[in-house]
């Protein structure tokens, strides 16, 4: 790239509105779509007239139905919806808590919000490319990490007049899931992200952590649920979303899923070099796992196996490196072939099948440079 080129793409801006259509596109290519059936004519309309151009006469008719569904007792309405979008709600898991209580058992929830990637393009159409790296790493850093900090929370919240917080949409379908919904919808409307939910359970009561170091319910030795300590790779709230990704999106090659928009990039870097996995050293040293065994697998992943296999699997303790990298399968039936080869040979001999794979495995890592998606 000559100076001129570089010196033109530095003063560039990106153009909003071909950003914003790039983004109906891509943030929504995993999602359900408004399409599906037995939905109340209620529901149908609130769509409907959310889909009409901006009005006075379009956000009258919203807010109206938003204050007459709010104001109905708990447990008695059928079709809900948010009357602010959700980045100007400080407590947004207790609104959401509050949304669920309000529906009657496979009520829909109708909410908006804006998403970190459309600040992200409010900001690069608005300034000079150079400027905007700048502002947006401090926006960044304000809104989507002083917020959520506990040493700063208070300060951000005395300093911000008007809540104003930034979501990924991971994060948001995540907390969603978390406070008992199911997600049936997702689509841009206009320029606002609209989701469409459905209450199936109570919230859960499990304390969700914003930390760098975060603690997955695993299925262990026995049968028995514990704690596996990793680096954060994912967005906040993303482990709630097990289920959602694997109905939308599948199985990729390596029995991972398949374009797992949860991840981030600072993520994907972890993953690659395997740093994430380091904590799990505390997991060894509680001995909760070994150092070569099968995965650690969640509960919506474990049930994915052979009845035969999970009995099997229960039998050891999980491991930090798998068997995985000496066959390298590629589909989930390979996945569990070659786990059931070493869970085999290690019930019949447990040291030398460690040792014989510890070997190979290293030996792929190191000299092959074999990798996991």
């Amino acid at each position: 790239m000559g100076i001129r080129s570089f010196i033109s793409n530095m003063i560039a801006r990106d153009n909003y509105d071909e950003v914003m259509e790039y983004l109906a596109v891509t943030e929504t290519q995993h999602a359900p779509m408004f399409e599906f059936d037995n939905a109340p004519e209620q529901l149908r309309e609130l769509i409907s007239m959310a889909e009409t151009p901006r009005s006075t006469e379009r956000s009258q008719w919203l807010n109206d139905y938003a204050d007459k569904a709010w104001a109905l007792p708990d447990g008695e309405v059928e079709v809900l919806l948010a009357k602010d979008h959700l980045n100007v709600v400080r407590y947004l898991n207790r609104f959401l808590r509050s949304a669920n209580a309000k529906l009657k058992q496979d009520g829909y929830f109708v909410c908006a919000f804006d998403t970190a990637q459309k600040r992200r393009a409010q900001i690069f159409s608005r300034y000079p490319r150079f400027f905007a790296y700048i502002i947006y790493f401090f926006d960044f850093l304000w809104h989507r990490v002083c917020s959520k900090i506990k040493l700063t929370r208070r300060f951000y919240y005395f300093c911000t007049r008007k809540v104003r917080k930034v979501f990924p949409r991971p994060e948001v379908l995540g907390r969603l899931y978390y406070c008992g919904f199911d997600v049936v919808s997702e689509q841009y409307i206009h320029d606002r992200y609209v989701v469409i939910a459905q209450k199936k359970r109570e919230p859960s009561k499990e304390q969700p952590t914003y930390g760098t170091l975060i603690r997955l319910r695993r299925y262990g030795k026995d049968g028995k649920l514990f704690n596996v300590f990793k680096f954060r790779t994912m967005y906040a709230y993303s482990e709630y979303l097990q289920t959602y990704i694997y109905e939308n999106n599948d199985l990729d090659i390596g029995g991972k899923f398949f374009d797992d928009y949860r991840i981030t990039e600072w993520g994907r870097f972890l993953r690659k070099t395997w740093l994430d996995e380091l904590p799990m050293v505390i997991n060894m040293m509680k001995g909760q796992m070994k150092l070569v065994g099968v995965r650690p697998l969640s509960q919506q992943y474990f049930s994915l196996y052979s009845k035969e296999l999970q009995e099997l699997r229960i039998k050891t303790k999980p491991g930090l490196l798998p068997p995985f990298y000496v066959d390298m399968p590629e589909t989930l039936d390979e996945i569990q072939e070659s786990e059931r080869r070493y869970l085999e040979a290690y019930l019949e001999h447990p040291f030398r099948t460690d040792w014989k794979y510890f070997w190979k495995i290293l030996g792929n890592i190191v000299f092959k440079g074999k990798r996991s998606k």
